[in-house]
C-alpha cells in the first residue's frame, strides 16, 4: 500500500543477461538441424524404400515429428489446414464406432485409426517444420536428390533380380517379381508410388534441376524407370505431368510473358531428349519395346484397370446403393475380397470411400484438396503460381489419379505425397493473397 511517501518501488524485471541470449539461439539452432538431419531420413526411408522397413519408418516419422514440435508457428494457413483435418478425424470416429457395431475386425479398425488419424497429423507437423526451416524452393531440391536414389534403387534392384534371383530383392519387396517377356517389361517395387510424384513434378517442371546435364540425365532415369516399371499410373504421370508443366508454364510467375513457341522448346525440349536417349538406349542394349508397353498400358485403362478391380468397382457400387449412400462403416467390406489378410482394404481408394464413409463423408475428406486445386487454378489465373508449386500441384494431381487404382493414400509412408503439397500451399497463400494487387 502506497502511504503517500513516493511512488511505490517497481519489482525487478527478470531479463535474459547477454550470456543466455546465445545459449538459447545455439538451442534453436541444434534443434533445427536434428529436425532436419531426421527428416531427410525419414524421407530416404519414405520416398526411397517406402514400405520396405515399416517400424524403423514409423519410429522416424514419431521422433522427427516430436523435434517439429519446438518450431510449430500456428499462422493462419496451419490453423486453417488444422480444422479441415478437425472435421475428417470428426468423420473417420463417427465411422470407426459404426464400423464396430458391424463387427468390423478389431485390427482393421486400429490400423483405420492410425492411418486416417495419427499418420497424416504427423506428416502435417512435419510438412509445416519443413517448409518454415527449408522453404518450397529447398525441399524440391531435396526431391532433386531422392529422386535419383530412387533411380538407382530402380537399377539395384534389377541388378541383384536378374543376377540372383527373388531372393536377393526381398528387402524391397517380399515376393518381388519381373517380366521381361515379348518387349515388355514390369517389376513390383514399392518405391513405384513414390516415383508417380516425382516424375509428375519434374517432368512438370524441369527447370527446378538447376544443372541442365543433370536436368537430362536425371528426367532420362526418371522415364526408363516408368517404362520399365509397368505400372500403368507411373508410365501416365509423365505425360500428365509434362502437359500440366505446359499449360500452367504461361500462368507461372516469372514466364507469363513467353511465347508459344519459347513454352514448347522450354519444356518440350529436356522430354525430347529424355525420350531419345531413353529409345536409344532400351533398343540397344534391352529387348524392351516402347509400343508393346503403351499397347499394354492402353489396354489396362480402357479395361477399368484389370478385370479384378472391374469386379471390385461392381462390388464397391453395389454397397453404395446398399447403404443409400450412407456409408457402412470403417473396416467394412463388401463381397469381392481384395486382400484375404486385410478385407477391408481395396485398391479403388476414393469408390471405396464412398462406401465406407457415405458421400457427406466423402466430401469432408475430400474438401482439402478440392480448396488446394482452386487455390492453384486462382494463382495461375492471376500469374502467381511459383515453379515450385507447380511442381508440387503436378505431382499431387498425379499421385491423386493414382489413388484410382492404388491405396497409395492410405499407407502412411507414402501420405507425404498428399500432406506436402497442401501444407506449402495453405502456409504461402496468405502470403501470396498479400502481394497481389487488389
Amino acid at each position: 500500500m502506497n502511504t503517500g511517501e513516493g511512488p511505490m518501488p517497481r519489482p525487478a524485471m527478470h531479463s535474459a543477461s547477454p550470456s543466455q541470449l546465445p545459449m538459447a539461439g545455439s538451442y534453436r539452432l541444434t534443434v533445427r538441424h536434428c529436425f532436419l538431419a531426421s527428416a531427410f531420413l525419414l524421407l530416404v526411408l519414405a520416398v526411397v524404400i517406402p514400405n520396405s522397413l515399416p517400424i524403423p519408418t514409423a519410429i522416424m516419422m514419431a521422433l522427427t515429428c516430436m523435434l517439429a514440435l519446438p518450431g510449430i508457428r500456428l499462422g493462419q494457413g496451419l490453423r486453417n489446414l488444422l480444422t479441415l483435418y478437425l472435421y475428417s478425424v470428426i468423420v473417420t470416429v463417427i465411422y470407426l464406432i459404426v464400423g464396430g457395431l458391424h463387427d468390423a475386425p478389431l485390427m482393421g479398425l486400429a490400423q483405420i485409426a492410425a492411418v486416417y488419424i495419427l499418420s497424416p497429423l504427423a506428416w502435417l507437423l512435419i510438412a509445416n517444420g519443413l517448409c518454415r526451416y527449408l522453404d518450397v524452393s529447398r525441399l524440391v531440391d531435396w526431391f532433386t536428390l531422392l529422386s535419383l536414389l530412387c533411380a538407382l534403387s530402380v537399377a539395384v534392384f534389377f541388378y541383384l533380380y536378374l543376377r540372383h534371383g527373388a531372393a536377393a530383392v526381398a528387402f524391397f519387396f517380399e515376393g518381388a517379381n519381373v517380366n521381361l517377356n515379348e518387349g515388355f517389361s514390369g517389376a513390383t517395387m514399392h518405391v513405384y508410388g513414390s516415383m508417380i510424384f516425382l516424375c509428375g513434378g519434374f517432368f512438370s517442371s524441369p527447370e527446378l534441376i538447376k544443372h541442365r546435364p543433370f536436368r537430362f540425365a536425371l528426367l532420362a532415369m526418371l522415364l526408363i524407370c516408368a517404362i520399365t516399371s509397368g505400372r500403368s499410373a507411373l508410365i501416365l504421370s509423365v505425360p500428365t505431368g509434362f502437359v500440366l508443366g505446359w499449360i500452367l508454364s504461361s500462368r507461372t510467375a516469372g514466364h507469363a510473358r513467353t511465347s508459344v513457341m519459347t513454352r514448347t522448346v522450354r519444356y518440350g525440349l529436356p522430354l525430347l531428349i529424355a525420350v531419345v536417349a531413353v529409345l536409344f538406349l532400351l533398343q540397344t542394349y534391352t529387348k524392351i519395346s516402347l509400343p508393346v508397353v503403351i499397347n499394354a498400358v492402353t489396354t489396362k485403362v480402357a479395361s477399368g484397370g484389370g478385370s479384378a478391380r472391374s469386379q471390385m468397382a461392381v462390388s464397391l457400387y453395389q454397397g453404395i446403393l446398399e447403404n443409400g449412400g450412407l456409408g457402412s462403416g470403417h473396416g467394412i467390406g463388401v463381397r469381392f475380397i481384395s486382400d484375404s489378410i486385410h478385407p477391408w482394404r481395396y485398391e479403388l481408394v476414393w469408390l471405396a470411400t464412398l462406401f465406407r464413409v457415405g458421400l457427406l463423408g466423402t466430401i469432408i475428406y475430400v474438401l482439402p484438396f478440392f480448396l488446394y486445386v482452386a487455390w492453384v487454378v486462382k494463382l495461375a489465373l492471376s500469374c502467381r503460381l511459383t515453379p515450385q508449386h507447380k511442381f508440387m500441384f503436378s505431382g499431387f494431381v498425379c499421385a491423386f489419379l493414382g489413388t484410382n487404382t492404388n491405396p497409395y493414400i492410405e499407407a502412411f509412408a507414402l501420405q507425404w505425397m498428399y500432406v506436402f503439397p497442401l501444407v506449402a500451399m495453405f502456409m504461402d497463400y496468405p502470403m501470396i493473397l498479400k502481394r497481389m494487387p487488389k
